[in-house]
């Protein structure tokens, strides 16, 4: 072959290596750019329906964890008989039962913070645990366990409900313990605040003139069980952003893929609530017995 054809060979390779070359940046700049068009109009969209919203910090690492119900020791069964002049308790499953046996005086109307303190005083591990709402309905109060100085949302392994009389005073309670979490993956970047609030607002639960008034970071289940399964064995939960608007509805995106994670916050308390009474009518057979 004459070297003028390998020349021209040549010059035809690179010419073609440029073009793959400057198609490929050109395909790298249109994304970005795409990517910063789709930013923008969000936050364009969310200023003009008058939605004000104030982002954590962006770029936050998380891992999903597992953790299993914990397992009582002796030295816990010696605390809670420690307890015994005070509350009738018993232990099922790991699920400890209490009654007082004279209602615990706390009141939630105009010392709340005083009437938490008090309750978690009265019960083991009360520092693991948040306090969560309080449902006149069902006339109960919600606590949930921490894990990592993370809240454990809406899980049946890690809660604590309070039952209050008429006159607000605690009188029974039910409460689940978790292990300590265990990390199940390399840490990666959960997907940005305002993407989290984007799911929201294409979901409709966030409206014209509403306000994000916390964003914080917590674990949800990452497969919810049907209900009657009893959570005795390892579960994986998901890094999870929670959002509150307007200072009253809670709403929860996973923060590692993104996808909206529905919750019945009404159902989840009537349930626990409900096998406190049964366990407490057992209580109660036990003790005339």
């Amino acid at each position: 072959m004459q070297w003028g054809q390998i020349k021209t060979i040549f010059i035809i390779s690179f010419l073609i290596l440029n073009l793959f070359l400057v198609q490929q940046l050109m395909d790298k700049i249109d994304q970005t750019n795409l990517e910063t068009l789709d930013t923008t109009t969000l936050e364009e969209q969310l200023e003009a329906e008058g939605i004000e919203y104030t982002l954590p910090e962006s770029g936050q690492k998380e891992t999903y964890v597992s953790a299993e119900r914990y397992q009582l020791t002796e030295d816990d069964l010696t605390q809670l008989e420690e307890k015994l002049d005070t509350q009738n308790i018993a232990v099922f499953n790991e699920v400890i039962v209490g009654e007082f046996i004279e209602p615990l005086e706390v009141d939630i109307d105009d010392e709340m913070e005083q009437a938490i303190a008090t309750i978690k005083e009265n019960i083991m591990y009360g520092d693991r645990y948040t306090f969560w709402d309080y449902y006149e309905e069902e006339n109960v109060l919600l606590f949930f366990q921490n894990q990592n100085d993370r809240t454990v949302y809406f899980n049946e392994s890690g809660v604590l409900i309070v039952v209050l009389d008429e006159d607000g005073h605690a009188i029974q309670y039910r409460q689940t313990i978790l292990e300590d979490v265990v990390k199940q993956s390399e840490e990666q970047t959960v997907i940005e605040p305002i993407n989290a609030l984007d799911v929201l607002y294409s979901n409709g639960n966030l409206v014209s003139q509403d306000e994000v008034t916390s964003m914080n970071i917590g674990y949800h289940t990452l497969v919810p069980l049907e209900d009657g399964v009893q959570v005795l064995g390892v579960q994986v939960f998901v890094p999870t952003w929670e959002i509150t608007i307007n200072g009253e509805e809670t709403y929860f995106v996973n923060a590692m893929e993104g996808q909206y994670i529905p919750n019945d916050e009404a159902e989840f308390v009537i349930k626990i609530k409900e096998h406190l009474k049964r366990q407490i009518e057992e209580l109660n057979r036990s003790e005339t017995e």
